[in-house]
């Protein structure tokens, strides 16, 4: 084998011993069970108020919304909270429409950072 050769087995040996020892570290990305409790903090990228006073928070560093119903304080947060804001939510994970979304039980469970 050639210089050049060994230079390249031994950087392609590297490269494999490194993605082994990511995927051991980070281990599998399946995604939380419904009903599994999660914190997610971001800066609001958008607030709806839908059709029966419920309210859905969007993050810009998440994909999947948070809902406040009704009766969990959605009036109260839609007027504590903006766009631009940054937040730290807590609840569980629950499906509508074949979505995953974050559910907020009470208002408290939301707070402006």
């Amino acid at each position: 084998m050639q210089k050049e050769e060994k230079v390249v087995v031994l950087l392609l040996l590297m490269a494999l011993g490194s993605l082994a020892v990511a995927s051991w570290g980070l281990g599998d990305f399946e995604p939380a069970p419904e009903n599994a409790v999660i914190v997610a903090e971001g800066t609001v990228g958008s607030i709806q108020t839908t059709a029966g006073d419920h309210l859905i928070i969007r993050l810009h560093s998440s994909e999947m919304p948070i809902f406040v119903s009704q009766d969990s304080g959605a009036e109260l947060l839609a007027g504590r909270i903006a766009k631009g804001d940054r937040i730290r939510a807590k609840g569980e994970i629950a499906w509508y429409g074949g979505r995953r979304e974050i559910a907020v039980q009470r208002a408290a469970d939301v707070e402006v950072l």
